[in-house]
């Protein structure tokens, strides 16, 4: 697992608060036994007050805060521990593979459709159980892992080794067989949450992945460089494509007898600023829009820089 410092913020903030949410209700509510007259109704448990206020009422639909706090309550220890072990362990590569807007669009997507997904089962009679926990949230993110690494094997149960293309729509059958045994989970939530992950991976592999070559490759590229507050993007993007071309007209002709290696290594991504500079801006773009956002042209320049980076540490 990723070292809790080196997550990215976004998921190291959804982490804290889901603690701290946690740890007020076992240490002031469970240990303390502090009691609170929140609702005028007289003296409550605490755990009892914070579910009335944040927790997810399919009969309370128009107190909208409620769509997004309950994802944020867990009283159980072990509902929390195993909830906040799959966050840390799936969220973490997505959150690196996606990039955080687009990793907590993923999160909050999925976390809200999963409550309007049990709200409507309420409406037809299914289910008419509050909600707590980042359960639906969850399972979106795990739909984001089961696109993007469909054959890496995961242990399902902590027993069984399995391939995540297969512990997906184990878990979909699961909830669907047991969703209405009224066993105090809620599978509604996650099958809402799994809704939800695939509508949103459709939107993002479909769109946003490509968005960067539909914008740049487009006729208008040109005039939205103008209005652009980055436009040497663009210019980055351009020059990649055109450098891209001559090498492969280069490699048609015979090459002309130039030199390969470092001396020819993207000439056209770096004529505008140092090595350092651009390798520190790509990197940026890893962290906030994730590895899918790179051109070709960013993906050879970060391979062929980190080897001459290790060739002047001696190999290291």
């Amino acid at each position: 697992m990723t070292p809790f410092r080196y997550l990215p913020k976004v998921l190291r903030t959804l982490l804290i608060i889901n603690t701290l949410v946690f740890a007020i209700a076992a240490i002031l509510g469970g240990v303390l036994g502090l009691q609170l007259n929140l609702t005028g109704e007289g003296l409550k448990p605490l755990q009892v007050c914070i579910a009335e206020i944040a927790a997810f009422d399919p009969n309370e639909p128009f107190q909208v805060w409620r769509y997004v706090t309950y994802m944020f309550i867990h009283f159980d220890f072990m509902h929390f521990f195993f909830n906040m072990l799959m966050l840390w362990m799936f969220g973490a590569e997505i959150a690196q593979w996606m990039g955080t807007k687009h990793f907590a669009a993923l999160y909050f997507f999925c976390g809200i459709f999963a409550a309007v997904f049990s709200m409507v089962m309420s409406i037809w009679g299914l289910t008419n159980s509050p909600i707590i926990g980042a359960s639906g949230a969850l399972m979106g993110v795990f739909v984001a892992y089961y696109k993007f690494f469909p054959d890496r094997r995961i242990m399902m149960f902590f027993i069984i080794p399995m391939k995540i293309k297969y512990a997906m729509w184990l878990m979909v059958a699961f909830d669907l067989v047991f969703a209405n045994t009224g066993d105090a989970i809620a599978h509604f939530a996650h099958l809402g949450g799994v809704v939800a992950g695939f509508i949103y991976m459709a939107v993002y592999m479909n769109v946003f992945a490509k968005g960067d070559s539909l914008l740049y490759d487009s006729p208008f590229s040109e005039i939205f460089r103008l209005f652009s507050k980055n436009p040497e993007n663009y210019r980055s993007h351009l020059d990649g494509q055109e450098k891209e071309r001559k090498s492969a007209s280069s490699n048609a002709t015979g090459g002309n007898g130039s030199k390969t290696g470092e001396s020819d290594v993207l000439e056209g991504e770096v004529c505008y600023m140092d090595e350092q500079k651009r390798m520190d801006e790509i990197l940026k773009k890893v962290a906030r829009e994730g590895i899918n956002s790179l051109t070709d042209s960013e993906k050879q320049f970060l391979l062929q820089t980190g080897d001459r980076i290790r060739r002047r540490r001696g190999g290291m």
